[in-house]
């Protein structure tokens, strides 16, 4: 019965946690990054200075490389780290008691 409840507990609250979580995603977090985050980082790679590096390297665009590692640094690690860490913390809480 301990362990029946346990599940229970567990899957009510991954099930309300991704809803809320992605309901806050769709609403929030989208502008919150395009606004403060990246558009801020963004004026760096518009530079000169990436053309002249890309000459050195053969051709190879590594501005464009490190935008879209930059662009996948800040949004879609804290994005599900938002999403799956509090989910970890409350399972392990949930089925570690005795």
């Amino acid at each position: 019965m301990r362990k029946t409840n346990k599940f229970i507990k567990s899957f009510l609250f991954i099930t309300i946690w991704l809803i809320f979580s992605s309901y806050l995603e769709s609403k929030y977090w989208d502008t919150f990054h395009w606004k403060y985050i990246y558009l801020n980082i963004r004026g760096i790679f518009d530079k000169e200075f990436w053309f002249i590096i890309e000459k050195y390297f053969f051709g190879i665009d590594v501005g464009y490389y490190l935008e879209e590692l930059t662009n996948f640094i800040t949004y879609e690690i804290p994005e599900e780290s938002f999403k799956y860490i509090p989910i970890y913390v409350v399972l392990r809480s949930i089925w570690i008691k005795k």
